[in-house]
C-alpha cells in the first residue's frame, strides 16, 4: 500500500467524522423541532484495495447516506390514531350538542311539554265547561308548538354548522393536496431518482403534511421508487406523485333539505371516508342530527294527526259560524289521494256528520258527508258540502290558499262528529293543531281566540268530557304508525338512545385520545431526538475525528523520515 493511499485512509476517517458529528449536532439542534425525525449518519467500509496474492486491503471509510430513523409501520398506526381520535372529538361535540338543545334533563324539556300538554287535558276532563281551564289548555298547546318550532330550528342550526364545517374542512384539505404534490417534485427534483441523496427535511415536511391530513380524512400512502408519495383515501388516489386530484364539497337539493358528498375533484369520484373530521362530520349529520330532525318531526306530526283525529270529531261550548281547515292542498282538483295534492296525511273512505244548528231554536241538522280519496278532489269535497247544507243554510268552498272553508248562515253555526275517513283531521277542518311537522306545527288561531270552540266534548252531550279524555289518554296509547309506541315513548325512547350514544361517544374519545399519545410516545422513542444520546455519538465521533487526525500526523512523520533517508 503507497504512502498516498495510507493518508486517503486517514482523509476519508476524517470527514467522515466531521459529517457524523454535523448529523449529530443537527439532531441536537431540532430537539424540539415538531415533526423532525432524529438522522443517522451511516458509514460504510471504502472498497478495498488489491495489493496482490490474493490480498485486499481497506482503504478507509466513506459516508453512505444520512438516514431518518423513522418506523413506516408506526407511522400508519400513529395516522390512524389521528384519524380515529379528530373523529371521536367531532362526534362527541356534536352529540353532546343535540342533547344540550334538547335539554331533557330539566323541567322545561319537550317531555315536561308533552306531559303538562296532555294533563291539561285531564284537567279538563274533570272541568269540561270551565273556561279559565279552556285557556290553560289553549295556552299549553301553544306553548307546546312553540317549543317543538324553536327546537326544529335549533336542530336545523347544528346541521348548518356541520355544513359549514364540512366546506371549511374541504377546503383545507385540498389546500394540504396541493402541498404534497408540490413537496413530492420538489423530492424528486432533489433526490434524482435515489441518485442525489435524501431530501431529509422535505421528507419531514411531507409527513407533517400527511399527519395534518389524517386529522381531517383518513389516508394511506404509497411510496414510488423516485421518492414520491402516493395519497388515497379508501382506495381512491388524491395524489398521484407530482399532481393533486383534488377534492370537492357537492351540495345538492333533496326533497325539503339538502344532501351533501364528497368528491374528487378531477373526475367527480365519490369518496366516502369512514374517519378523521370529514368522515364524522357526514356521520354526525346523516347519523344524528338528520335522523333527529326527523324524529322531532314525527312526534310533531303525529301529535299533530292523533290529537286532530280526535278534536276534529268533537263539539265545543258553541259551533263555528264560519271554519278554515289549516292544511292547503297544492291542487283542488286533483283526487285527494293523489300525490300532486299534497295532503299530508292519510284519507281512508268514509263519511263525516257535518251538524248545521239554528241558534234561536237549537233545532239541528245532521248531514252525512260521504269520502272517497281516490275519486273526491277537494273542489268536489267542497261542492258536495254545499249542495248537503239545508236552503240557505250555509255553504262550502276552496280557499285561494288551497283550504276547505265552511261558512253558515246568520243565526247558524255548524259543528262535527264521526269522522271515519280522516278528511276533518287531514284538512285541519275543526281542528286543534295545524301544520305537517315540526318547522310548521301551531295551535289554531280560532281556539285562541275563542277557547269556547276547544272541543271537550262528543255527541253533542252537554258538559261531555268524552274528546277531552280521549286526547289525554294519548299520552299513553300505543301508535301504530310510531311503531306500536305512545307519543310520549317514542320521544322518549329516542332521547334515551341519544343520551346512549353520547356517553359511548364520550368514552371512545377519552380511549382514542390514550391511544394517541400512546402511539406518540413510540414514535418518539424511535424518532425522537435523545440529548444524551447524540452527546455520546458526538463524543465518539469526535474521538475517531482525533485519531484519523493523529495517523495523518504519524504517516506525515513517516514521509518525511523516508525523504531524510533518501
Amino acid at each position: 500500500m503507497s504512502i498516498n493511499g495510507a493518508l486517503q485512509i486517514g482523509q476519508s476517517a476524517i470527514l467522515a467524522s466531521q459529517a457524523a458529528i454535523q448529523v449529530a449536532g443537527n439532531n441536537m439542534a431540532n430537539a424540539s423541532t415538531p415533526g423532525y425525525n432524529r438522522q443517522v449518519a451511516r458509514l460504510s467500509p471504502s472498497r478495498p484495495e488489491y495489493i496482490g496474492r490474493g490480498g485486499f486491503i481497506g482503504t478507509g471509510v466513506q459516508l453512505a447516506r444520512i438516514q431518518r430513523t423513522v418506523d413506516i409501520a408506526l407511522q400508519g398506526r400513529a395516522r390512524s390514531a389521528i384519524s380515529d381520535q379528530n373523529s371521536a372529538a367531532v362526534d362527541q361535540r356534536f352529540l353532546n350538542a343535540i342533547e344540550t338543545v334538547r335539554n331533557e334533563l330539566t323541567d322545561q324539556d319537550l317531555s315536561s311539554r308533552l306531559s303538562a300538554f296532555f294533563n291539561s287535558f285531564s284537567e279538563l276532563a274533570n272541568n269540561p265547561t270551565d273556561e279559565a281551564v279552556r285557556t290553560v289548555v289553549v295556552q299549553q298547546g301553544s306553548g307546546l308548538a312553540t317549543a317543538m318550532r324553536e327546537l326544529r330550528v335549533e336542530h336545523t342550526n347544528i346541521r348548518t354548522e356541520i355544513d359549514r364545517s364540512l366546506a371549511a374542512t374541504t377546503r383545507t384539505v385540498d389546500g394540504l393536496l396541493d402541498q404534497v404534490a408540490e413537496i413530492n417534485r420538489q423530492i424528486v427534483e432533489t433526490e434524482q431518482g435515489g441518485t442525489g441523496g435524501d431530501a431529509n427535511s422535505l421528507r419531514d415536511r411531507r409527513d407533517m403534511l400527511i399527519d395534518d391530513l389524517s386529522q381531517y380524512i383518513p389516508v394511506s400512502t404509497i411510496e414510488q421508487p423516485n421518492g414520491a408519495l402516493d395519497v388515497l383515501v379508501g382506495s381512491t388516489p388524491v395524489v398521484l406523485g407530482g399532481d393533486s386530484r383534488g377534492i370537492v364539497l357537492r351540495t345538492e337539493a333533496s326533497g325539503n333539505g339538502t344532501t351533501v358528498s364528497l368528491r374528487v375533484k378531477a373526475d367527480g369520484t365519490t369518496l366516502q371516508p369512514d374517519g378523521g373530521q370529514i368522515g364524522a362530520l357526514f356521520r354526525q349529520r346523516d347519523d344524528t342530527v338528520d335522523p333527529a330532525i326527523n324524529d322531532l318531526d314525527t312526534l310533531a306530526r303525529e301529535l299533530a294527526f292523533q290529537v286532530n283525529r280526535i278534536h276534529s270529531q268533537g263539539q265545543g261550548l258553541r259551533g263555528y259560524s264560519s271554519v278554515t281547515g289549516l292544511n292547503s292542498v297544492r291542487d283542488s282538483s286533483t283526487n285527494l289521494a293523489a300525490d300532486a295534492t299534497g295532503v299530508p296525511f292519510d284519507i281512508r273512505n268514509g263519511s263525516f256528520e257535518l251538524h248545521v244548528t239554528n241558534q234561536a231554536t237549537g233545532e239541528r241538522t245532521t248531514m252525512l258527508i260521504a269520502v272517497n280519496p281516490n275519486t273526491n278532489s277537494l273542489d268536489q269535497l267542497a261542492a258536495q258540502i254545499s249542495a248537503a247544507f239545508p236552503g240557505g243554510t250555509g255553504s262550502a268552498s276552496v280557499t285561494a290558499e288551497g283550504t276547505l272553508r265552511i261558512d253558515a248562515s246568520n243565526g247558524y253555526q255548524v259543528s262535527f262528529s264521526n269522522d271515519s275517513s280522516g278528511v276533518l283531521a287531514a284538512l285541519g277542518v275543526n281542528s286543534f293543531f295545524g301544520g305537517t311537522d315540526a318547522t310548521n306545527i301551531t295551535i289554531n288561531r280560532a281556539l285562541i281566540d275563542d277557547p269556547r270552540l276547544l272541543a271537550a266534548g262528543q255527541g253533542h252531550t252537554p258538559g261531555s268530557n268524552t274528546g277531552a279524555l280521549a286526547i289525554a289518554g294519548l299520552e299513553t296509547l300505543s301508535v301504530e304508525s310510531l311503531a306500536g309506541r305512545s307519543i310520549r315513548g317514542f320521544w322518549q325512547s329516542a332521547t334515551t338512545d341519544l343520551a346512549v350514544r353520547t356517553q359511548a361517544a364520550n368514552t371512545k374519545a377519552e380511549s382514542s385520545a390514550l391511544v394517541r399519545d400512546s402511539l406518540e410516545s413510540q414514535i418518539q422513542s424511535t424518532s425522537g431526538v435523545s440529548i444524551d444520546e447524540e452527546s455520546i455519538n458526538m463524543l465518539s465521533y469526535q474521538r475517531q475525528f482525533q485519531a484519523a487526525a493523529r495517523y495523518i500526523a504519524t504517516i506525515d512523520e513517516t514521509l518525511k523520515t523516508l525523504l531524510s533517508i533518501v
